[in-house]
């Protein structure tokens, strides 16, 4: 392989630049640039080394001449580079645009697994658009897969955000819901607010506890709302337990399009979305909160794949950001036009 960097990656990043340094007149001006189009946390973290794939991609794109930029992201400095049509970007945000000089990537919902996707990231990629067939693939292999990955993030108690000590005293058998903020989201669509889901499951939930969850950047004022529906004498209550605890004791999951619905899957748990995902496929998704009921008992009888499921879409759809992930994103690249990802065998 012509490349220089397969084994340690040394690149270091520029000091990142304003969005609105990139005009189409720079662009005009640059030799061609491959372009990160980063947010304050994930330029930090570029600049400091932190990623080992994105070290190896800025780093194979010098080697093969192209100068390397990282870009605070914006929707207009995105619309900039998409409009004009040169140089190649890779946009880490979650705003979807299709361009034939862009990719999208951005980390997944499990530590360590990245979106690298044409179209977009989460709800917009195009995980959203596959079908899973878990009928090729060795269930060792599977079961294996999933003893790591429950070891890493289950047993350890890791998740996206920091988590409270795991301890007993949540109900087996319990339905757990999982809030989200109350905005409407800005690239997916919700089909039922946070409070209609919790009322539709309040009505549902029979001789069961239901535990809400609030998410970990709730507003004070929505936290307020949930408050109100702590109700431990009728079986409801608010909680800030683990969600590796509730969730190993739920049987049933809800949410609209949280994450915890993806991590529900470390735990073989059904689920019940009220929101457009791209792991629907491991789900029940619902759009009329009176037939949460009916949603409920299909995701609890239906048998899934749990284990495959995991494999499919974290070792198959997404990229794990580590130096050996880099020949398989040059391939997704050269696939898709980047002459310069080409990794030395001269053909396609």
């Amino acid at each position: 392989m012509e490349h220089s960097s397969l084994g340690a990656f040394s690149v270091s990043f520029r000091a990142t630049r304003a969005s609105n340094w990139l005009t189409r007149g720079k662009l005009n001006s640059l030799p061609p640039t491959l372009f990160f189009h980063a947010r304050d946390r994930l330029s930090e973290a570029l600049q400091k080394g932190h990623f080992k794939l994105m070290n190896g991609l800025a780093d194979h794109a010098r080697f093969k001449g192209l100068d390397v930029e990282v870009v605070t992201f914006s929707a207009a400095s995105q619309d900039t580079a998409i409009d004009h049509g040169g140089h190649y970007h890779v946009f880490m945000d979650d705003r979807p645009a299709y361009a034939a000089n862009a990719v999208h990537c951005v980390p997944s919902y499990l530590h360590g697994f990245w979106f690298f996707d044409e179209i977009g990231t989460r709800n917009n990629s195009l995980m959203r658009l596959n079908r899973f067939d878990p009928r090729p693939m060795a269930g060792d292999y599977a079961r294996e897969v999933h003893a790591q990955l429950h070891a890493r993030f289950v047993d350890a108690n890791k998740s996206k955000f920091e988590q409270a000590p795991r301890r007993p005293g949540v109900k087996e058998g319990a339905i757990c819901l999982f809030a989200q903020d109350f905005k409407p989201p800005r690239h997916h669509q919700h089909y039922m607010s946070v409070c209609a889901m919790i009322d539709a499951a309040i009505a549902a939930k029979g001789d069961r506890t239901l535990y809400i969850k609030p998410h970990p950047i709730q507003t004070v004022e929505e936290l307020a709302v949930l408050a109100q529906y702590h109700d431990p004498q009728n079986g409801i209550e608010m909680t800030q337990a683990s969600i590796h605890d509730l969730l190993a004791a739920a049987s049933c999951v809800l949410t609209l399009s949280s994450a915890v619905g993806f991590e529900a899957f470390l735990h073989k748990k059904p689920v019940v979305l009220g929101g457009q995902t791209d792991f629907w496929q491991n789900a029940i998704t619902l759009t009329d909160p009176a037939k949460l009921p009916e949603a409920m008992a299909e995701a609890m009888t239906r048998k899934w794949s749990h284990e495959k499921f995991l494999v499919w879409y974290l070792k198959q759809m997404c990229v794990e950001d580590a130096n050996w992930s880099l020949p398989r994103v040059l391939e997704r690249l050269h696939r898709k036009g980047f002459a310069w990802a080409d990794q030395g065998q001269g053909w396609y």
